[in-house]
């Protein structure tokens, strides 16, 4: 199970003190313009982010909670810190993320549980979460189908999956070029990410599949786009960039497709009947 390239960065500045338990984009209003964003703003955009999908989810106390792509746990934690008598369990294909996830306590009574596996087979017994997160990891899973397959095995009757999803929409795939090749650069640092075209099918249809029902969905594009601020090389452009670094590359490429409309990133909540 291959891990994305850009991971080393993000925990080399974890372990410096230079970057937060959230690995995710952040969130601010529409039409906020990057440069107008301040320096010390991602932290807290990327709390909103998260603290938005969590009240999507509508926990209350003594659920048993699935974060698939759990980061470095910064949503875990958080529920760990606000609610009581939780089950938490995050999983994650690379033992350095759950070592760092591993550095968190226990609080108010909830049991924490880190376990490395494949998002396309969980090692859990079905029936056993009211709620399953995703926040922006599930472009890198093996397979989106087979996820929402998967998350819909081990939620409860009446449960719910709730997440985050990049998507790039289908006719950027047209504009692959020799100067300009989209799945390769972003496979260099960002990859896996095995569909980038989203030929398997939309998440309203991938959920239907499973035996879910969407309830709610954001597009929040335009709300993350300032983001590529603290992501992405101030004043470069990836069609003038000919440089050796495939993270600088991977992040430039992820800039350009945001900020010409070529880049989809979706919230949503899928129940189970």
């Amino acid at each position: 199970m291959k891990v994305p390239p850009y991971f080393d960065y993000l925990i080399e500045g974890f372990r410096r003190g230079k970057t937060g338990r959230f690995v995710h984009l952040g969130y601010w209003d529409t039409g906020v313009k990057a440069a107008e964003v301040p320096q010390d703003d991602f932290g807290q955009a990327q709390r909103r982010l998260d603290q938005m999908l969590l009240h999507a989810a509508g926990l209350s106390d003594g659920q048993h909670i699935l974060d698939v792509g759990c980061g470095f746990g910064g949503t875990l934690e958080s529920i760990n810190s606000h609610f009581s008598g939780m089950r938490l369990a995050g999983v994650n294909v690379d033992p350095r993320q759950l070592q760092i996830c591993r550095q968190l306590a226990s609080l108010n009574g909830n049991g924490l549980n880190w376990e490395q596996a494949d998002a396309c087979a969980l090692p859990f017994a079905a029936d056993v979460f009211h709620r399953v997160l995703c926040i922006e990891a599930m472009f890198h899973f093996p397979s989106r189908r087979e996820f929402f397959s998967e998350a819909a095995r081990v939620l409860k009757a009446g449960g719910a999956l709730i997440g985050s999803d990049i998507t790039i929409i289908p006719s950027a795939k047209h504009l692959e070029s020799p100067t300009l090749r989209i799945k390769a650069t972003l496979q260099d640092s960002y990859g896996p990410w095995p569909d980038p075209w989203g030929e398997e099918g939309d998440h309203s249809a991938l959920a239907a599949a499973a035996g879910l029902r969407c309830t709610w969905v954001l597009d929040a594009t335009a709300h993350t786009l300032a983001s590529h601020r603290f992501t992405a090389p101030a004043g470069a452009d990836v069609r003038h960039d000919n440089g050796h670094d495939p993270a600088r590359r991977a992040a430039l490429m992820l800039k350009r497709l945001h900020e010409e409309g070529l880049l989809r990133y979706l919230c949503f909540r899928f129940d189970k009947p």
